[in-house]
């Protein structure tokens, strides 16, 4: 499976692309993650590519998304071309406003509610990504936030995470 993380600089898409990676591996998957972001910290695009699969990975990067999360139109507009036909298009409803199919949440909202911080809005959408496609489980992606997020933020970081899971399976 293909997946591509779309945002802007600070939403956090490079560590959910990290995470999903960490917690296919803790699966004994085979998994590659890359990322590319502009040259500005904040408010630049910001893509994290992460392949899984049982067999072998040959693609260096994501050639045709099977999912596409969105979280900034920014980040849509610049990938947009690149997911399949058929493929899943997950959004951040508040800040993207897509010109195909698409599921979503206000994942920004979500962080906001449930933690105080808009950027958990990563673990949110993860846990939406997560609860809708099945790509890994629960338990092994708590675990690799557990592993990949800064000491001290485990906790709210499980916590957007569930969030978003809980509103997935809605």
């Amino acid at each position: 499976m293909q997946i591509r993380f779309a945002g802007i600089g600070g939403q956090g898409v490079v560590l959910a692309g990290v995470i999903l990676g960490e917690a296919a591996a803790i699966e004994g998957l085979n998994v590659l993650q890359t990322q590319d972001y502009s040259s500005a910290s904040r408010g630049g695009h910001s893509i994290a590519d992460v392949i899984i699969s049982k067999e072998p990975i040959y693609d260096v990067i994501v050639t045709k998304a099977d999912v596409l999360v969105a979280l900034h139109r920014l980040g849509y507009d610049t990938v947009k071309e690149e997911l399949k036909e058929d493929g899943i298009l997950i959004i951040d409803t508040d800040l993207v406003k897509p010109d195909k199919d698409y599921i979503g949440a206000p994942f920004t909202r979500l962080a906001e509610e449930n933690t105080g911080l808009a950027l958990t809005v990563n673990m949110v959408a993860l846990g939406y990504l997560v609860a809708k496609t099945g790509v890994v489980k629960k338990e092994n992606v708590e675990e690799a936030i557990k592993r990949r997020v800064p000491k001290g933020t485990e906790e709210i970081n499980i916590k957007a995470f569930n969030a978003g899971y809980e509103e997935g399976l809605k």
